[in-house]
């Protein structure tokens, strides 16, 4: 089965990227996916996530990895988007930290999602007030 990697940073932090890169080969090692691309989001473009969603249109992609949830967007709408948008591509979406790879999964990954975009609202409200 092929696959990509998705990476995403808010800042330009070389060694945050190759540890997400690192974390998705060794994942794909693991579950025996062959890796043919890696599209990559710095900052707030959005221009890697639009190239690696314009390649899932192709036969060619059967599955994205990510490091983590928060890869795919901090925003339940971005998230939700991004993940239909592969769902309806017939994409299967590989979470290496989490494991979630199955159909049945994708209802535990919205679970998650929301709690990502609860916990770092949370986050963003306490370093206010300190």
């Amino acid at each position: 089965m092929t696959a990509v990697t998705y990476r995403r940073s808010a800042t330009q932090n070389p060694s945050w990227l190759e540890s997400q890169e690192a974390e998705c080969r060794t994942y794909a090692r693991e579950h025996g996916l062959t890796i043919t691309d890696t599209f990559t989001n710095i900052g707030r473009t959005g221009d890697g996530l639009a190239d690696l969603l314009e390649a899932t249109q192709s036969d060619s992609v059967d599955a994205v990895i990510v490091n983590d949830l928060a890869r795919l967007g901090t925003r339940t709408t971005d998230h939700l988007t991004t993940v239909q948008r592969l769902h309806d591509a017939r994409v299967e979406i590989h979470v290496a930290k989490e494991r979630a790879t199955s159909q049945r999964d994708g209802l535990l990954v919205g679970v998650m999602q929301a709690y990502v975009e609860t916990d770092t609202r949370l986050v963003g409200d306490s370093s206010r007030e300190d």
